[in-house]
């Protein structure tokens, strides 16, 4: 009974996100337009839809901060070894992120117009080469633990 009722209010939480994505997307290309001074379109609802997606991204972080806390508590009550190494695996995930941080180079770019010099400072620049290094560190140890895992799987099954 629990597992069904669950489903069902996944399913219609999903089929109502999906339907409000879909209508705001919608009124975004079909809302209207008007073309700015420089020749570019400026639609009507960007608002809208940045805010929705605002939302959406708000709610995806707090629903998965929510199901790992849980998720931690659970293990340490069945399995305290799993549970400190997701921890750990938590750890060395800020501990990446503050030395991709800390090699960041922080010195202005020269060249760039006038909207963007406010994100030309030397923590922004810190914080944009901190994401960048952590997804090349991130994407190689993923083609390492996948090439691992299948070179690990022949050998243990020889």
């Amino acid at each position: 009974m629990a597992v069904t009722k669950i489903r069902k209010v996944s399913s219609t939480t999903l089929l109502v996100l999906t339907v409000v994505s879909v209508l705001i997307f919608v009124l975004f290309f079909a809302g209207g337009a008007e073309v700015d001074a420089k020749g570019n379109k400026d639609y009507a609802f960007t608002g809208i839809l940045l805010y929705w997606t605002y939302f959406l991204f708000l709610v995806t972080i707090v629903a998965t901060i929510c199901f790992a806390l849980r998720n931690i508590v659970s293990a340490f009550q069945t399995n305290s070894r799993r549970a400190m190494l997701s921890i750990g695996s938590l750890v060395a995930f800020v501990v990446l992120l503050g030395i991709t941080y800390a090699i960041g180079d922080g010195e202005p770019i020269k060249g760039l117009n006038e909207a963007s010099q406010s994100y030309n400072t030397s923590g922004w620049l810190k914080v944009t080469d901190m994401w960048l290094y952590s997804i090349y560190i991130l994407f190689v140890a993923t083609i390492g633990a996948a090439i691992w895992g299948g070179v690990s799987k022949r050998l243990l099954s020889k």
